[in-house]
């Protein structure tokens, strides 16, 4: 046993020397194959790069070429360096840039490199433009099928502009004009191009005809659609989508048409229509269109405690895809156990109040296989305001259509019923009682046909960078559909997206608004439109520099007040708003990424504002659209009046996340109101914060 145990010994040692060997060997290798990689690739501080000789483009041009970069304001703790090795890379980025933009003849070179002392080195580059050769014509061969014009029309490197040095900066005006044809049913067009350079007589510098040799091929037809992937939906949803059938000549946008349609109902995760067998011969193609779906089915469940909410509870169940024809129906409900104080006064557990909102809603895109969608709604909520010691129950029912009238028109067209049956609370003292009996507010119904349509030319419906967004709505109330209110209501809002010359996006809105009772309720003045349905502005969501819905005429008849409290769907906070029944906002927003933070998605804006509510026209006034006034004794000629157009400026902090921005503002105003009454004297706060998320427009 003891010679074993010594042989044991002697073979573990042995083992662990040739472990100790083979982890020596590796790490000599790693560092032979480290310093061999390592070659050559020394790398140098730079302090900064020098360019002389480019008159035609600026510095900064130049050097967002480079792969190598300078220390800027937006990097100050960074350490540049270069690679010296591979300074010649990065002069032929220079040179490349020249060639593509018309100067064939550009030499660029690095002439030397000189160092600061504990600061770096400094590459000194020249050029010599050289002359500039311009596209002094562009043909086209004959192919009968567009016009000169239409081909013009898709392209960008026309006459005037400098001729590229390489025949593949052609490539973009190449593939326009292979998808021009690809769109009348030319799926084989061959398209080649030439360019021929002569000396300019008239000046110095070089001339370039470009001639396009366009050779359409066969037009093709559609020979049969075949459908792969749908389990669960059924073949005629798919084909109801398509814009193109079996015999259609085969043009492509309608068949990228198909594909976005088929997405847009949110069934598939992916679609892809693609050619499967092409009769070169015959000028015939058939498609297959692939989709993979999505689960149709889906549920939420949801508790919560809160201070006021004691216990919360949300469910919903939904299906968007129903016997596999697209048609969606969702359910949700949401309860909880409501103890708010009552007028201030705190009630018992068992004094609480159940709180709820229930909605169906169903959906068929399709009504009858038509472009015309049938939506219906049904909802009904219980509220408790213990502000006011009232328990607000609503109820109501929406059936309506939408259709598209182009792909970037929508309309939405749908009737309504709304009841609201205010009650008073059970633990409210009983001189409230007394009081609602008073103001005698009761049930109040409205019925309303509603008409919008939308023009969406955004590039994103959620991060629009450019583009315009127009909406208009029309609500028509009462008259012979009958209800407690008779009134018309039409609001129009232009938006507009484009790049900012500093860099960002400038995001531009003006809205337009107006209201009018009619019928029964044409006595009722401005009254004759429900509170819930008057305009409101400030926010948010508006002019940021003044509280939600603050704008406006104020309520300042106690009695007018209670029964907008007890009547209303919208509780009024102190000191509230009337609301108005005209509008006007404008708003300007520069949204731009924030320097060193927008790599952790956070982004800042400046914005200037301004907008109003009224309850009539004569109370829009020229005056009112001075820029700045003081919140004076409401009496003064020169005080900001409620009915002053009213500006604000700001800023903000954004923060982008998968479901929207999140947002931080601070806005100043520029014409705050005193209100003053026997009661309060009160005036719009100089600063005001919100939160929220999203875009505000």
């Amino acid at each position: 046993m003891k010679k074993n145990r010594q042989w044991v010994t002697s073979e573990a040692v042995a083992g662990l020397q040739a472990l100790i060997i083979f982890l020596l060997l590796l790490i000599a290798s790693r560092t032979l194959a480290d310093e061999e990689l390592n070659f050559g690739l020394e790398t140098h501080r730079l302090e900064r790069i020098e360019l002389t000789g480019n008159d035609s483009f600026t510095d900064d041009d130049l050097k967002d070429v480079l792969r190598i970069q300078e220390r800027t304001w937006t990097r100050p703790l960074s350490v540049p360096r270069y690679s010296p090795h591979l300074m010649d890379t990065q002069v032929g980025l220079i040179r490349n840039y020249y060639r593509n933009r018309g100067f064939h003849h550009a030499f660029v070179r690095l002439d030397s490199i000189t160092t600061i002392e504990e600061k770096g080195d400094v590459l000194h580059i020249s050029i010599v433009e050289g002359p500039l050769t311009v596209i002094r014509a562009v043909q086209f061969t004959d192919t009968g099928i567009f016009s000169e014009q239409q081909l013009r029309d898709q392209m960008v490197l026309l006459e005037g502009q400098p001729a590229p040095l390489s025949l593949n900066r052609f490539g973009g005006d190449i593939y326009a004009l292979r998808a021009l044809f690809r769109d009348e049913t030319y799926l084989d067009t061959r398209v080649n191009v030439a360019m021929a350079i002569f000396d300019n007589t008239d000046s110095t510098g070089f001339v370039a005809d470009v001639t396009y040799n366009i050779n359409p091929g066969k037009p093709y037809f559609v020979n049969s659609i075949t459908l792969s992937g749908n389990q669960e939906t059924k073949d005629r949803l798919l084909t109801r989508e398509l814009a193109i059938r079996p015999g259609d000549p085969l043009r492509w946008n309608k068949v990228e048409d198909s594909r976005r349609q088929l997405l847009i109902t949110s069934l598939f995760r992916d679609v892809d229509i693609v050619p499967t067998s092409i009769d070169t011969a015959g000028g015939l193609a058939d498609l297959e269109v692939r989709v993979i779906e999505r689960k149709p089915a889906y549920y939420e469940l949801g508790v919560g405690v809160g201070s006021l909410e004691r216990i919360r509870l949300l469910a919903a169940w939904g299906h968007n895809n129903l016997w596999g024809t697209g048609r969606r129906v969702q359910v949700r409900g949401r309860g909880s156990w409501n103890l708010e104080d009552v007028v201030g006064n705190s009630i018992s557990f068992d004094q609480g109040q159940i709180n709820y909102r229930a909605d169906i809603e169903y959906v068929n895109p399709r009504l009858r296989g038509s472009r015309y969608s049938l939506d219906a709604e049904l909802y009904l909520k219980r509220e408790t305001r213990g502000e006011s010691a009232l328990n607000q129950s609503v109820h109501g029912f929406n059936l309506g259509t939408t259709w598209k009238a182009s792909r970037r028109v929508t309309n939405s067209a749908y009737a309504g019923i709304k009841i609201t049956n205010p009650s008073v609370h059970p633990y409210a003292p009983d001189s409230l009682k007394v009081r609602f009996d008073e103001v005698g507010v009761v049930l109040t119904q409205t019925r309303f046909l509603n008409w919008s349509t939308y023009i969406d030319h955004r590039d994103d419906l959620f991060r629009p960078t450019r583009g315009m967004y127009t909406i208009g709505t029309i609500k028509l109330a009462g008259g012979i559909m009958g209800g407690d209110y008779s009134f018309i209501k039409a609001s129009s809002s232009w938006q507009n997206y484009h790049e900012a010359p500093l860099g960002g996006i400038l995001a531009l809105r003006f809205m337009l608004g107006a209201a009018a009772p009619y019928g029964k309720s044409t006595g009722l003045g401005s009254d004759g439109v429900p509170y819930d349905d008057r305009f409101f502005a400030g926010g948010a969501s508006s002019v940021r520099g003044y509280g939600h819905n603050t704008l406006g005429p104020q309520v300042t008849d106690q009695d007018e007040l209670d029964e907008l409290n007890y009547g209303s769907d919208v509780l009024l906070p102190d000191n509230p708003a009337r609301g108005g029944n005209y509008l006007m906002l404008t708003n300007i927003e520069w949204r731009f990424p924030l320097p060193w933070l927008s790599k952790w998605n956070f982004a800042s804006v400046l914005f200037f504002e301004g907008g109003n509510v009224w309850e009539s026209l004569s109370d829009i006034q020229i005056q009112g659209f001075r820029f700045s006034s003081a919140p004076g004794d409401p009496a003064d000629p020169g005080s900001t009046k409620v009915w002053d157009y009213r500006y604000s400026y700001g800023t903000g902090i954004r923060l982008d996340t998968p479901f929207g921005p999140v947002r931080a503002d601070v806005g100043f105003p520029l014409k705050r109101v005193r209100y003053l009454s026997a009661e309060k004297d009160y005036s719009d706060p100089k600063v005001m914060w919100h939160f929220s998320l999203g875009y505000p427009f």
